[in-house]
């Protein structure tokens, strides 16, 4: 991991969000408390800060950190380091940005970046964190191709979807797979699954804490079955699937012995998916 320097900050002040965009300050919070961990998984400064200064209760709502959000933070940052490493033309594309600082944490000098988000998160972004040289931002749902031609033409980006897809339609994820895959020929994507059983108890109201109830996420998959889905888009190759457990055991021990157990991993397992895009037709 590289060392981060903290740009300075946009006043801040409270701030009123519900819904899928109040989301955005759920991973905020897990990667701020990450952060200040001497075994920490990532180097965010910049999210330690910002929930210091924001007027918002995050433990009340959101309750102990977890470190799931930072496990998944931390793969992608690997995998977009590894892309800009081989990309003569790099441009990330991060579908629901909301208040992710990965564009900071992978300081990359030639990267454009594209922030896309709903109008409510860019402004909330555009409010809350510092102007970046090489980040553009486009409002707009990731379902709307409005943000695929604000890609540059000929480009092979990353896209990133981290917490983002579970809040589609299976209908609606499949036909925006199968868009990225028709449009960006080369392309990489990371984006997040849960499980059919976590999506079908958010729908009836998901408590994480007392004070707080997850939106409904209304597509769920399990492990077993992200393989078959990915292959049955044309072009869309799976790289590797894997469970929060997978990557760093030393931080999952619990998680990692009971995902081991069949009907506790298809109940509760959520994946990490790479995928790659192939570059001409099989």
């Amino acid at each position: 991991m590289g060392t981060t320097v903290s740009p300075s900050f946009p006043p801040t002040s409270a701030i009123a969000l519900s819904g899928v965009p109040e989301t955005m300050l759920w991973p905020l919070w897990n990667r701020a408390k990450e952060h200040r961990r001497e075994d920490r998984l990532i180097d965010d400064p910049l999210a330690a800060e910002l929930v210091a200064r924001i007027d918002y209760d995050f433990a009340k709502r959101f309750g102990k950190a977890s470190v799931f959000h930072p496990i998944r933070a931390r793969i992608c940052d690997d995998l977009i380091h590894r892309y800009l490493e081989q990309s003569n033309r790099p441009v990330v594309v991060a579908l629901g940005d909301g208040l992710e600082t990965q564009i900071w944490r992978v300081a990359h000098e030639q990267a454009i970046w594209i922030s896309v988000d709903l109008p409510e998160a860019i402004e909330v972004r555009q409010s809350l964190l510092p102007a970046h040289p090489r980040s553009a931002v486009v409002a707009c749902s990731a379902l709307d191709p409005a943000w695929i031609d604000a890609v540059p033409n000929g480009a092979s980006p990353f896209i990133t979807a981290a917490g983002l897809l579970m809040y589609f339609e299976e209908a609606e994820v499949r036909r925006l797979l199968m868009r990225i895959a028709e449009r960006f020929p080369g392309a990489e994507m990371f984006f997040d699954t849960i499980t059919p059983y976590i999506s079908n108890k958010t729908r009836t109201g998901l408590k994480v804490t007392p004070h707080y109830t997850a939106p409904p996420m209304p597509w769920g998959i399990t492990l077993d079955d992200l393989p078959g889905f990915l292959r049955a888009i044309p072009r869309l190759d799976p790289v590797s699937v894997q469970s929060y457990a997978d990557p760093f055991p030393k931080r999952t021990r619990l998680y990692r012995l009971l995902s081991h157990i069949p009907a506790i991993r298809r109940r509760y397992a959520g994946g990490l998916v790479h995928c790659q895009i192939q570059s001409t037709l099989a």
